[in-house]
């Protein structure tokens, strides 16, 4: 049960409660970070464990096939490379392939690492060798999607659930409780997506007519492809619900490709989504954007509860994070106009490095 509210600040690890040894660093000030996200920590808290010496910490990048991952890795090399005399962070990319995963899970077990951050391809593939972390001694935090069971000594994220039924809520109203839509997820079989979706459908009224669930691998030119095929099938499409922005960017390009007029769609913080609106809000009276971003710091508040278990401190069993509503009323205060589509604007990164980044 989520229940304790706490101040960003001090979760990401700023002011007192600073891990030992972390260091501080103010060009990460949360000032910048625009999402304003309600943070809460459950009351279920889980015992740290005092390690000596310098840390070694893995992460299993489930795949890094779209900028939001690019990002994330970003922020996070930023971290461990300012903390480098207290650990060393060991990265493996699953490459989308759930059997990698769990293999690159099992190689970084067997190196001894001291903790295992993990953005899982699946929920379930991935249960057992948590598991097995966890017997070794291995502080395991999956962090951004969600895994099923509690074999893991902490999670960071948002509630997927509850973030697709503030979409679908969105995408309802939009359309006044009726009409025909279509839905975009990400990777084939992951467990975001699934309890996205889920929350959305809830929130339907009888009159929303699903058409088709297409998976879209949150990467735009893929949504583009399959978008177009749904064109082809339904003459009448009158929204699109995704749960990524990626996927929803490729929507709308696709309709704009078949000379069909932009509709209500959902997304997240993806720059490209918000130019889109921002540029062809005036000549499509329906279109209207709902989004709820995906923060690219997660990973950095993963290695920071990473680095506090390790120092002894204990710290809470889950930290949801509930970011706002983004939709046409206040999308301006999110917008980088000067930056690429590929960025995801609720982060840390500041618009000089997010320049480099994809330069």
């Amino acid at each position: 049960m989520i229940n304790k509210r706490i101040d960003r600040r001090t979760l990401l690890g700023w002011g007192a409660g600073a891990a030992a040894g972390a260091v501080m660093l103010p060009r990460l000030s949360l000032a910048d970070v625009i999402s304003n996200a309600k943070i809460e920590a459950s009351s279920e808290m889980s015992k740290g464990v005092n390690k000596s010496g310098k840390l070694r910490i893995g992460f299993s990048n489930g795949f890094s096939g779209n900028t939001w991952r690019t990002q994330n890795l970003a922020s996070m090399q930023t971290e461990a490379g300012a903390n480098a005399d207290r650990y060393e962070l060991i990265t493996v990319d699953g490459q989308g392939d759930i059997t990698k995963q769990v293999n690159d899970i099992e190689d970084l077990i067997a190196q001894n690492v001291d903790a295992l951050l993990v953005i899982p391809n699946s929920g379930t593939a991935v249960v057992p060798a948590l598991r097995k972390a966890m017997k070794a001694g291995i502080v395991t935090i999956p962090f951004n999607l969600p895994v099923e069971g509690d074999n893991w000594t902490a999670f960071i994220g948002t509630d997927p659930k509850k973030k697709g039924a503030t979409t679908g809520k969105f995408l309802n109203d939009a359309l006044g409780g009726k009409g025909k839509i279509v839905a975009l997820g990400g990777l084939p079989g992951n467990s975001y997506t699934a309890e996205c979706w889920a929350g959305a459908q809830t929130e339907f009224a009888p009159g929303i007519e699903v058409l088709a669930f297409k998976d879209a691998h949150w990467q735009e030119d893929k949504a583009k492809v399959v978008m177009a095929d749904l064109i082809a099938a339904y003459p009448e499409i009158d929204g699109v619900w995704c749960d990524g922005g990626q996927d929803a960017a490729g929507g709308l390009k696709a309709l704009m490709a078949a000379n069909r007029p932009l509709v209500p769609v959902t997304g997240d913080d993806y720059n490209g989504l918000l130019k889109l609106y921002d540029k062809e809000k005036g000549n499509n009276p329906k279109f209207k954007i709902g989004c709820v971003s995906e923060p690219t710091w997660e990973g950095v508040v993963a290695l920071r509860t990473a680095v506090k278990l390790l120092s002894g401190e204990d710290q809470p069993k889950r930290q949801i994070i509930s970011p706002v509503l983004m939709d046409g009323s206040n999308y301006e205060q999110f917008i980088k106009r000067d930056l690429p589509d590929g960025v995801f604007v609720d982060t840390l990164l500041t618009d000089e490095e997010l320049k480099k980044l994809f330069s």
